[in-house]
């Protein structure tokens, strides 16, 4: 359905332009709740009627006739329903014609040509310790959206912000010297506020069988920032900046922006701190960016921070932060509207926390913070990315650790990776090649329904592309996996009719293909055989 998708969605929006003067928000078409109303349905006639002020079934009869010019054999028919729906029915030849394209085209069939420039950021958590369960959500997440947005023809960068300077960081070097005392037996008092990790030990330890040499500030944040780097590679999530808060600080990129607010006019002095007028845009009130004493605002080195990242000539900016970062979205808005910029250009994610559920293991962990590289030692790679991204970004997380480790089909990433693998059991079994051509055998309904699934997987992409939303592919192969099994059951693809069963191989390598790139999206390795 991609190429047939793309085309409608390419005519619906021009007569939307054309015909009402309106553009509508992708995606313009979704998949209808129920088959009997058809393959795709559109509200686009509700909306158009509400800025209108028109009769939307009005506007649905004539964007029924239009598109009946234009779709030709592609659709069986093309329906009404109140009070302003338009639902399209494929044909069959609309269905084996889009099976042969994925044969033809593989993977490619369900890339995107979108062409922006996109600077996405994610986790940038505090290097004063090791991830968290927390953290490698945030991680995962981004680095599936990163994936996501380049499958579409996005030219992506993934970022790091490093808060490296400030008062936690000083807090962070403040108790590894009580550390230090510990070790060489000269007693240890943490400071108020200061970090009680047992992984400081180990900062500890390196830095005396170094030597002591040089800046202990500079080692605590290399090693710590090393041991962030250490869980990020377990799961194959790698940054291609990391970008120093310090560095921002020490080159006057704050003061600059502070200097360019001030000049038009959206910072005043008042009981001698600096204030940002925030509550002119998105805020609920106004902000202070320099302290009474002369000392900067994380606030104000982020406003530097999102004012560089404009600089850099993005179309897109994607944040994505914890749920205690939420009220922070306003005033970050707020900056980036007084400094000339569209508030649209930003988009923050907020990703919710996260819970281990667990039978036998929970009890064992009582009182303990559990680490990142500590979940996926516990359940691997893959299903560490699969089951943070079960639930939308929105909701509350609980990671269940014994279904992640199950060898069943209880488990949905076993059931998928046991698709994968009979696929090509059966391909080597059948020591033949999928062949387009002999798509046309295709007649019955278990082997149309199986296609037309398969297209689907299109409109699961897009759906998941604008929203920003992983899990709806998670859902999409879930079901995928549980249709092949159905389909495998009542339909059998090596047959006596070699016509046939070369048809149904089709459907095999076409679901190879779904489930590969599916897969590759979420960062997850494929199986070949279990």
């Amino acid at each position: 359905m991609k190429f047939f998708y793309d085309k409608v969605s390419a005519l619906l929006q021009e007569i939307a332009s054309n015909n009402y003067n309106i553009t509508l928000d992708y995606p313009v078409w979704e998949l209808p709740s129920r088959q009997k109303f058809g393959d795709l349905s559109t509200a686009a006639p509700l909306k158009i009627a509400s800025k209108l002020g028109k009769n939307p079934l009005e506007i649905a009869k004539e964007i029924k006739e239009d598109l009946s010019k234009k779709v030709n054999e592609d659709v069986k028919r093309i329906e009404i329903v109140k009070p302003g729906f338009v639902n399209l029915f494929f044909s069959e030849s609309l269905l084996i014609n889009e099976l042969r394209e994925i044969i033809q085209y593989k993977q490619n069939y369900f890339k995107g040509n979108n062409k922006r420039k996109v600077l996405i950021e994610f986790v940038s958590a505090n290097p004063t310790g090791p991830l968290s369960i927390a953290h490698g959500r945030q991680a995962v997440v981004g680095d599936v959206i990163a994936n996501l947005l380049e499958a579409q023809g996005n030219k992506v960068k993934r970022e790091y912000y490093l808060n490296d300077q400030g008062r936690q960081i000083d807090l962070l070097v403040l108790s590894v010297k009580e550390r230090i005392k510990e070790i060489e037996g000269k007693g240890c008092q943490i400071p108020e506020g200061g970090y009680q990790g047992e992984y400081l030990k180990d900062v500890a330890k390196a830095y005396l069988k170094k030597g002591k040499g040089g800046s202990l500030y500079e080692f605590c944040l290399n090693y710590i920032q090393s041991l962030i780097k250490a869980d990020l590679d377990k799961l194959n999530i790698s940054f291609d900046d990391w970008f120093s808060q310090k560095k921002l600080i020490e080159e006057n990129k704050v003061e600059e922006v502070i200097k360019i607010l001030k000049e038009d006019g959206f910072v005043y002095e008042k009981e001698g701190a600096l204030w940002f007028n925030s509550a002119k845009f998105f805020d609920d009130k106004d902000r202070v960016i320099k302290k009474s004493d002369g000392t900067l605002t994380y606030f104000a080195s982020d406003i530097a921070y999102h004012y560089n990242k404009c600089r850099r000539g993005y179309d897109k900016l994607i944040n994505l932060w914890g749920p205690d970062h939420h009220g922070y979205i306003g005033r970050v808005k707020s900056a980036l509207k007084a400094l000339g910029y569209k508030e649209e250009l930003l988009t923050v994610v907020i990703i919710q926390l996260v819970s281990l559920k667990s039978k036998q293991r929970m009890s064992k962990r009582a009182g303990k913070l559990i680490r990142f590289s500590e979940l996926i030692k516990e359940v691997g790679k893959d299903a560490a990315r699969f089951y943070y991204l079960t639930r939308k970004n929105s909701s509350h997380l609980d990671f269940d650790i014994d279904l992640a480790q199950k060898s069943s089909f209880d488990n949905p990433l076993y059931y998928i990776h046991y698709v994968c693998a009979r696929i090509e059991s059966i391909f080597k079994k059948a020591n033949s090649l999928p062949d387009e051509k002999f798509s046309k055998y295709l007649k019955e309904p278990q082997e149309l329904n199986m296609v037309r699934f398969l297209l689907q997987f299109s409109l699961c992409l897009q759906k998941s592309y604008y929203s920003l939303e992983p899990v709806f592919i998670i859902e999409y192969l879930k079901e995928l996996a549980s249709m092949f099994h159905k389909f495998y059951e009542k339909v059998r693809v090596l047959g006596d009719d070699s016509k046939k069963t070369k048809a149904r191989l089709n459907i095999l390598q076409a679901t190879k293909e779904v489930l590969y790139f599916g897969l590759g999206i979420l960062g997850i390795e494929p199986v070949e055989e279990m």
